[in-house]
């Protein structure tokens, strides 16, 4: 089917509509192998996972950065899991253990479809249905037409197609309770990476965090406009350094890497 439907050259990163063979067979997800190698089952209606249909990865230069850092002794936060990308990923590089973090139900039902898919038991990947932020509470999540664009507050880069009152808490809080600690972070919450990171500083000044990979709004030349940010991880001992993309175009949000020391 893949073959038959999807054509990434023509144009670039571009799929044929699947409609008229959906009026006959219904509307299925489509399972392709990724490039890091675990399975993946696409909506090919939503953004990322049509772009993993057709390009079989998701952010190449984040990809690539986690698939080099990341190493068997590592316990993995995904924070804003999404549908499960950089979970698998990171349990495809054969990490301890993974947390993935997603506040939207709906979205969750998808994530526990990647874990049955690959067979990764609850041991290897624990999903938490919970936001993170910095208070222990509830919140307004903002559903979008493309589900990576969901999140909590105002996002410029958002179209609003609903919303659903979810559980938050601080990741201080989470590691309290569950006495889990991770080395690494991803955090990709469109927006509310200030309010995370703020409800993680105890965590993060705590030793264990070598490593957070996290997308921010940034200017023409690639500075993260919220100061906050930066200087909370300095704070914290962090380097931060852009993870430019293999256009080395500068897009409105950019990831960016922090080490812990020099």
């Amino acid at each position: 089917m893949r073959t038959l439907f999807f054509r990434p050259r023509i144009p670039p990163g571009k799929a044929r509509n699947l409609t008229p063979l959906e009026r006959v067979i219904g509307r299925r997800r489509i399972v392709v192998r990724t490039k890091p190698g675990f399975l993946f089952a696409c909506d090919q209606k939503d953004w990322l996972q049509r772009n993993l249909l057709c390009n079989r990865v998701h952010e190449p230069e984040v990809t690539a950065l986690l698939r080099e850092s990341l190493n068997s002794d590592d316990v993995f936060f995904d924070i804003g899991a999404n549908s499960g990308y950089f979970s698998c990923l990171a349990l495809s590089c054969e990490v301890k253990s993974v947390v993935a973090f997603e506040p939207d139900p709906n979205t969750c039902a998808v994530l526990a479809q990647q874990q049955q898919l690959n067979n990764w038991s609850s041991a290897n990947l624990r999903i938490e249905s919970t936001g993170l932020s910095d208070r222990v509470g509830t919140q307004t999540f903002i559903r979008a037409s493309d589900s990576g664009e969901s999140g909590f507050g105002s996002w410029p880069y958002r179209q609003p197609v609903g919303q659903v009152e979810v559980g938050v808490q601080t990741l201080d809080y989470f590691c309290q309770q569950t006495n889990l600690l991770p080395t690494v972070l991803k955090i990709d919450v469109e927006g509310w990476e200030y309010l995370v990171l703020r409800g993680a500083e105890q965590t993060l000044g705590g030793g264990s965090v070598r490593l957070v990979v996290f997308e921010s709004e940034c200017d023409a030349k690639g500075q993260i406009l919220d100061p906050r940010i930066s200087q909370l991880l300095e704070d914290c001992g962090f380097s931060i350094r852009h993870v430019p993309r293999p256009s080395g175009v500068i897009k409105p949000t950019e990831n960016y890497q922090a080490y812990f020391g020099d």
